[in-house]
């Protein structure tokens, strides 16, 4: 395994607000806050894992104590048979990191200067820096302004250059905390497409966050989800769209327009509301299916078109944060 926590807690000391000014500078009482809670798992060589969790679930205080930056309150953590704190120099050659709210990127130089800095800090050879330089950035359409200084690049322009520069060295495993955030459209779909290119073809293991569960579901095959700093779930993508993405909605649009409660009742439970000739019905898949609502329509009504929207990846996770599961 290649990565392998074992029963790890992270809990900060903060200052409590006293009744006074003096008090809080003289007599300042602190309060323990549990970030990371018994959190127990491991990931294999060549998976592509997404983390997910609300703010403050601790997603990147897990992601900061797998790459060395904090240590853990208690529990095992192993990241390439090292313990990541202990031994980050020799890790870091191995790892690349991405916080997409932090920046290695030098602000007033070219993206390309702070790549042939890192260049030199890990050894990487000139036939692979030059390989790897061109196609990343071919598949990321970064070629047009490596040379301006970082200052004048949007966002997004950035963003592709961070990626391409955690790419360099060829690292056995990718954390990516919030690579695509504030990102548009675009810009999301060819970071994915890079993630999904670099798994394919150098089998590199990443570990990802993202509140865009679109990343997730594009990227990864595995899903960890944290929730007030405990494990909730431990599964293959497709497992948990299964088991938690029951709800379902069909729009139906029917011939001429519905005018009373009467035109369109049906003979079962469902959330249905209509909307001039269209109507939407809502419902658990447990308890019902697309079929039985639109040939309940047929029996009223001619059918003009359907559309059918299985739960997408944001409904998946919003419905597992509403039960409360834990494994």
């Amino acid at each position: 395994k290649e990565i392998v926590l074992e029963k790890v807690c992270r809990s900060y000391r903060v200052p409590v607000k006293g009744s006074s000014f003096l008090e809080y500078l003289f007599r300042r009482k602190y309060k323990q806050i549990e970030a990371v809670r018994d959190i127990s798992f491991e990931i294999s060589a060549g998976e592509t894992v997404g983390l997910v969790g609300p703010n403050g679930a601790g997603k990147s205080t897990t992601i900061k104590m797998l790459t060395g930056v904090l240590t853990t309150s208690s529990g095992n953590i192993r990241v390439l048979g090292r313990d990541p704190f202990a031994d980050r120099k020799e890790n870091a050659r191995q790892i690349g990191v991405l916080f997409g709210q932090r920046s290695q990127l030098w602000w007033d130089l070219p993206p390309e200067d702070t790549f042939q800095v890192l260049k030199r800090v890990y050894k990487i050879p000139e036939a692979v820096y030059q390989e790897n330089l061109k196609k990343y950035a071919e598949i990321l359409g970064a070629q047009d302004f490596l040379r301006q200084p970082v200052r004048q690049l949007s966002l997004g322009q950035r963003m592709r250059a961070e990626i391409l520069a955690v790419l360099l060295h060829n690292p056995k495993i990718l954390f990516l905390d919030e690579p695509t955030i504030g990102l548009d459209v675009a810009v999301k779909k060819q970071i994915r497409n890079l993630l999904r290119v670099i798994n394919r073809e150098t089998g590199a293991t990443i570990l990802l966050t993202s509140h865009d569960m679109k990343d997730i579901d594009s990227v990864c095959d595995r899903m960890i989800v944290i929730d007030h700093g405990k494990l909730a779930v431990d599964d293959a993508v497709e497992n948990v769209k299964k088991k938690y993405g029951t709800k379902e909605t069909v729009e139906i649009e029917v011939e001429g327009d519905l005018n009373s409660p009467g035109d369109f009742a049906l003979p079962f439970r469902a959330g249905c509301e209509i909307e001039g000739n269209l109507i939407r019905c809502s419902y658990d898949r447990k308890d019902l299916n697309a079929a039985a609502v639109i040939q309940a329509v047929m029996d009223r009504h001619k059918i003009m078109d359907v559309k059918v929207k299985e739960a997408d990846i944001d409904d998946v996770v919003e419905e597992i944060y509403k039960e409360g599961a834990e494994i």
